[in-house]
């Protein structure tokens, strides 16, 4: 992995959503960070990079991916028909990621996350005069619409229907459960998993309001990596902004809670292209005049 102190510095780490493509993340981001010269100062995060991010600034990651994976091979099925009959969910995955969050994340777990980079996570709130029920409608219906631009980054149209970002400091937490609670509402995805609420409004998925979350105090121009989790053919041009994004497609299943070799496949993926990075661009990481540039693995 190499010494630290090489000049690579990011003031600004970026964890945009994806499911279970977010261990690419972690295994890219544990391959490079031994190169970085320090922290960074603030990271922002969505969705499941929201639960990756704060697993690894809680140096808890390694412990709950294998406790996720052993929950996951034991898990048959991603559809449970028999709770029909049971007044039970029918998916798993909402109990099973919130699980894997407080496997994570306990009280020391989130002392040492207030007392690290400011971690920002974001959240849609839809508009208010959007009932719960509506609000779950027109957030699928947008997702539906970004999907036909799935090649452009900042496709969003919920913006466009009135949703908005609300913006949660991980150091507003009290509790494991209310940190648990703001990353499960910000990968809300009614039914997969239950509808999020905050004083009678619904939240949901933060990723509705934009693939790449801002943070609440990130400076113009501040040196950014952004971690993506799929490929993109068009990449807007930020100053000081490096994007990242996988070698090839994330060989797991964005909700598939079934297969735990794809999980792991996933992070083994992250991990050779975040080591391919590390070796490939220490000279130009320490540039003194930040420019926007798109990596991509070889």
């Amino acid at each position: 992995m190499g010494p630290r102190g090489l000049g690579m510095h990011f003031e600004h780490i970026v964890f945009a959503g994806g499911g279970n493509r977010c261990f690419w993340q972690a295994g890219f981001w544990m391959a490079l960070a031994p190169r970085l010269q320090r922290p960074p100062g603030a990271v922002a995060a969505v969705s499941a990079g929201a639960a990756v991010a704060c697993a690894l600034f809680a140096d808890t990651f390694e412990r709950g991916f294998e406790d996720h994976k052993r929950a996951v091979q034991h898990n048959r099925h991603n559809l449970h028909v028999r709770n029909l009959l049971r007044a039970q969910p029918l998916f798993p995955h909402g109990a099973m990621y919130r699980a894997a969050i407080l496997r994570s994340i306990n009280s020391a777990a989130l002392e040492r996350l207030h007392q690290g980079p400011d971690i920002t996570i974001v959240v849609a709130r839809p508009p208010r005069w959007a009932s719960r029920r509506l609000a779950v409608l027109l957030g699928a219906v947008s997702a539906g619409v970004d999907a036909w631009n799935a090649h452009h980054l900042e496709a969003a149209a919920a913006l466009r229907l009135g949703f908005q970002p609300l913006l949660v400091s991980v150091r507003d937490c009290r509790t494991p459960d209310e940190l648990a609670d703001v990353i499960v509402a910000s990968s809300c995805v009614p039914p997969l998993t239950p509808l999020m609420q905050h004083q009678g409004m619904a939240l949901l998925d933060g990723g509705l309001v934009g693939t790449v979350p801002q943070g609440r105090h990130t400076a113009p121009g501040a040196r950014t990596l952004v971690l993506l989790t799929r490929p993109f053919r068009h990449l807007p041009e930020r100053p000081g902004t490096t994007y990242v994004q996988p070698s090839r497609p994330v060989p797991v299943g964005t909700w598939d809670y079934t297969d735990n070799s794809a999980l792991q496949a996933a992070f083994e993926l992250g991990l050779q292209d975040g080591a391919a990075m590390a070796s490939a661009m220490p000279s130009a990481m320490a540039s003194t005049a930040p420019a926007p540039r798109p990596w991509r693995p070889p």
